[in-house]
């Protein structure tokens, strides 16, 4: 009888139980990397969301707005220089005396009503702080509001956005009125969901190292008060997971105030007015 070709039942079984092994493992490496991908695409949201707080903290803190009123600082030098030395005019001197009589008529009919002298404040600690900043997008067109507005961060509870947990948000209010206490008023929102660090310090001129708490209103020393700082140390820390799967991710930046606009700045300035100062470049 000729005989005919073909596979043993033994080969058949062996060829199906290698195929099932390389189609079970070939399964294997592709949930791992299915896995990997969302852990890691996980990891660059959060991270994501992290750098977009601080950028936005890092805009307002360079634009952090501090009004002078030039208009008064410009009649009290020219009162000192009607008047040096706070010295009572000469009854000698007609002149002197008509000039100086002449300036309080001005004054008292220049405004009806006592001036007000408006005034922008920074108020921070370590745990927030409160300012005016320049950076305010006009949303609208032709829209009246004003190019600064009251910002202020901190650390409060919230819930998340399933209402299923809560944690330490990062909050940012802001607000289009701008008056003596810039730590009140305006509206919140949440910009970080669980945040497990949120410290600040500030530097500026007289300050010999960082500091917890700037203050330029009434409850300010005798640096602080009236002057901005220069820069703002932000450290920011976000915590996700449980105690098996927990992931810190933590940020760090030292943030300048690009134009602080504060008296003791004029101090460099050239004894004649008509040569120009020496600038320095701004990071």
């Amino acid at each position: 009888m000729r005989r005919r070709g073909g596979f043993t039942l033994i080969e058949v079984l062996i060829s199906v139980a290698i195929l099932a092994t390389l189609a079970m493992l070939a399964s294997r490496t592709i949930q791992q990397a299915v896995r990997a991908k969302v852990t890691i695409q996980t990891q660059i949201d959060d991270i994501s969301k992290m750098r977009d707080a601080m950028r936005l903290m890092e805009r307002d803190v360079n634009l952090a707005f501090h009004h002078r009123d030039t208009e008064k600082e410009l009649q009290d030098l020219l009162k000192k220089k009607e008047n040096p030395g706070g010295a009572l005019p000469n009854p000698a001197d007609p002149a002197a005396a008509q000039r100086q009589a002449l300036l309080e008529q001005q004054q008292a009919t220049r405004r009806e009503a006592p001036r007000v002298d408006p005034a922008t404040h920074f108020v921070g600690n370590a745990e927030g702080f409160s300012f005016v900043t320049m950076n305010n997008a006009r949303m609208v067109r032709n829209s009246r509001q004003a190019d600064f507005i009251e910002v202020g961060y901190s650390l409060k509870d919230c819930s998340s956005a399933d209402g299923k947990r809560r944690s330490k948000c990062l909050w940012r209010r802001s607000s289009p009125v701008v008056d003596e206490d810039v730590t009140v008023g305006g509206d919140e929102v949440v910009l970080l969901e669980d945040v497990s660090e949120f410290s600040l310090q500030y530097i500026g001129k007289g300050k010999q190292d960082w500091v917890k708490e700037w203050r330029t209103d009434k409850g300010g020393d005798a640096v602080t008060k009236n002057n901005f700082p220069q820069a703002v140390e932000i450290t920011l820390g976000v915590q996700k997971g449980d105690e098996k799967t927990r992931k810190k991710y933590k940020l760090n930046a030292v943030v300048p105030i690009h134009f602080p606009n504060n008296k003791e700045e004029e101090s460099n300035a050239p004894a004649n007015p008509g040569v120009p100062a020496a600038t320095t470049p701004r990071n």
